[in-house]
């Protein structure tokens, strides 16, 4: 999934010299980036002390942080060209004074769940025009308590792709089936119009029968080739639509 993001983009002209990623894990965005420029300047932030030490050992001509994310420093806003990452999902609450003290409902919202938390600060890391590309949980975009976070992206940013990806992507290497979503944006805080029609289905989330609900945009894009959608639970035990993908990788 790295691999195919980064050559698209690349085949696009987006060659950023200022690369973010702030959830690295082992580096996977970073490496993917990294052999396309190799001179771009990357900063990366990982919390888990061993694999951030790992991290840093792999990389020590990088940026490498061993702490949170939310610890970047503000003269870090609209820096970056990209910001690119697997994020981290759940509803855990994040600290961050700057949101906490906004007057937007929506960053005072997405401080509740770090997977909000992250779109909303990575936004805030890329300059004007930049790309924010992330991996994460459907709950971003079909959860109805993230109607704030979602129509808070959409007026500071313009919907490049979303992607629903397979529940069983990542069960051969992860040992997880758990649906997401990749959300590709371009920063554009100085929107002045009213939003599409696309604009508006990202916002909404609807149910569809049987307590399942679906972001109305996800349910606008065709699905993957050799993909089936059926009725199932999310790992939690709520109903869900699930995205099974048949035929290997």
């Amino acid at each position: 999934v790295t691999e195919a993001l980064a050559d698209t983009l690349h085949d696009y002209h987006v060659r950023p010299l200022r690369m973010l990623e702030p959830s690295a894990g082992h580096g996977a965005f970073l490496e993917a980036f990294a052999r396309r420029n190799t001179r771009a300047d990357v900063m990366a932030f990982e919390k888990d002390l061993l694999t951030g030490r790992i991290l840093a050992c792999l990389h020590p001509d990088k940026k490498v942080r061993v702490e949170g994310f939310e610890r970047i420093e503000k003269p870090f806003n609209g820096y970056f060209d990209v910001a690119a990452s697997n994020i981290p999902f759940g509803d855990v609450a994040v600290f961050d004074p700057a949101f906490s003290a906004s007057d937007a409902p929506g960053r005072q919202t997405a401080t509740k769940a770090i997977h909000n938390y992250f779109f909303l600060k990575g936004l805030d890391a890329a300059r004007e025009g930049g790309i924010v590309a992330f991996i994460t949980s459907e709950g971003v975009l079909n959860s109805p308590k993230n109607e704030l976070v979602r129509r808070h992206i959409v007026k500071n940013a313009n919907i490049v792709s979303v992607v629903r990806l397979p529940n069983n992507l990542f069960t051969d290497h992860a040992g997880t089936e758990v649906g997401s979503d990749l959300v590709i944006l371009q920063k554009d805080s100085t929107k002045n119009r009213e939003l599409s029609e696309q604009e508006k289905w990202f916002i909404r989330a609807t149910d569809i029968g049987d307590g399942i609900i679906e972001n109305e945009y996800t349910m606008s894009v065709a699905p993957l080739r050799n993909t089936k959608m059926q009725h199932g639970t999310d790992p939690y035990g709520k109903p869900a639509l699930l995205t099974i993908h048949q035929g290997g990788m």
